[in-house]
C-alpha cells in the first residue's frame, strides 16, 4: 500500500473535507477514504489552484479540461468496488488524481489510462512519478478506442461525458466486469453497469452531474 507523507499544513484541509464528503453520502467506504487521506490532490493540481485543492468543487487543469470534484471521484471509486490486483482502463486521465485513487485501491495490480491530450499526459505523468506511483500506465491515445493491446479489464471508468457507451469499450470489459460512464448531453447521469453472459446489466444509474465531454472516433460528433 502507498504510503506518502502529506505536509502538516493540509492535514486539517483533507480532514475537512473528508468529514462533509462523509456527511453528505459521497464517501461510505473505509478503503476509499484511505485513498484519500493517501494521495493528496494538491499534488495533481495547478500551482494557481493550490489554495483550492480540498474544496468539493472541480479545477481547472489545462486544455479546457478539469480534475473531478472530490465528491464525484469517491463516487464513481466507490462504485466501481474496485479489489487489489484488478486490471483497470481508466478513460481521460487528466492530472492524474483519480488514476492514483485507483492505483492505491488496485494494490498489485494495475491502472491502464487513457488521454488524448500530449500536455496532460505529461503533467499526469509527472505528477503520478512525483509520489513514486509506478503501477498507472497513461497512454496517449483515443480513449473512445479503449486500449485493447491489454484488454480485457476487470473495471473501466470513464471520466468524460458521453451520449453513448463506446463500444470498443464494453468489448474490452472482462465477464462479470464492471464499467462507469457519465451518459448524456448537458447533464449525464452516472450509470454503472456490469457485464455478463446475458449482456449488459444496469446496476445503478443516478442523475444530475456534469462532465467535460468525451472526444474521438466512437463519440458523438
Amino acid at each position: 500500500m502507498i504510503k506518502i507523507k502529506i505536509e502538516k499544513k493540509y492535514h486539517k484541509t483533507i480532514n475537512d473535507l473528508i468529514i462533509y464528503l462523509k456527511n453528505s453520502k459521497f464517501l461510505t467506504d473505509n478503503r476509499v477514504e484511505s485513498a484519500l487521506r493517501n494521495i493528496p490532490r494538491h499534488e495533481f493540481v495547478p500551482e494557481s489552484e493550490l489554495d483550492c485543492a480540498y474544496n468539493n468543487e472541480p479545477l481547472p487543469i489545462m486544455k479546457k479540461q478539469t480534475i473531478s470534484q472530490p465528491g464525484v471521484v469517491t463516487r464513481m471509486t466507490e462504485w466501481l468496488d474496485v479489489k487489489d490486483g484488478q486490471k483497470i482502463l481508466e478513460i481521460g486521465t487528466g492530472s492524474g488524481w483519480q488514476s492514483a485513487i485507483l492505483s492505491y485501491l488496485v494494490g498489485k495490480g494495475n491502472v491502464y489510462s487513457v488521454e488524448r491530450h500530449p500536455e496532460l499526459v505529461k503533467f499526469a505523468q509527472e505528477n503520478l512519478k512525483k509520489l513514486d506511483i509506478d503501477n498507472v500506465h497513461v497512454v496517449l491515445s483515443d480513449g473512445t478506442l479503449g486500449y485493447p493491446k491489454e484488454s480485457p479489464y476487470d473495471r473501466i471508468i470513464i471520466t468524460a461525458a458521453c451520449t453513448k457507451i463506446p463500444t470498443p469499450l464494453l468489448d474490452q470489459l472482462s465477464e462479470n466486469g464492471l464499467i462507469i460512464a457519465p451518459v448524456g448531453t448537458s447533464s449525464q447521469s452516472l450509470v454503472l453497469l456490469k457485464k455478463t453472459q446475458k449482456g449488459m446489466i444496469e446496476i445503478k444509474n443516478q442523475s444530475k452531474y456534469v462532465f467535460v465531454p468525451l472526444v474521438g472516433k466512437f463519440s458523438k460528433k
